[in-house]
């Protein structure tokens, strides 16, 4: 029998109005002790069109602040290719 966790994991949700995020909501898993929720990754994405641009602006302030382990730094560039991938989805 084995066991697997996932590196990093997110969850996201985006409300959109006329092509503009009014609403977003991003949820960091396997980075800190509990599920982590990414204001400023939100605030990044408020008032904005959902675009390449802005979900890596996002995906960049989600991870700023970052203080990883010493065995796990790698998980920073993951959160911020997740985050921009999983936005772009929702897109």
């Amino acid at each position: 029998m084995g066991f697997d966790w996932p590196l990093v994991s997110v969850a996201a949700s985006l409300r959109n109005e006329g092509g503009v995020v009014r609403e977003a909501r991003i949820v960091l898993g396997a980075v800190a002790p509990t599920p982590w929720r990414s204001k400023a990754g939100e605030a990044a994405l408020a008032g904005k069109p959902l675009s390449e641009a802005t979900a890596k602006a996002a995906a960049e302030v989600a991870a700023e602040g970052a203080d990883p382990l010493s065995d796990n730094g790698y998980k920073v560039e993951l959160v911020r290719t997740l985050v921009r991938r999983t936005l772009l989805a929702l897109g």
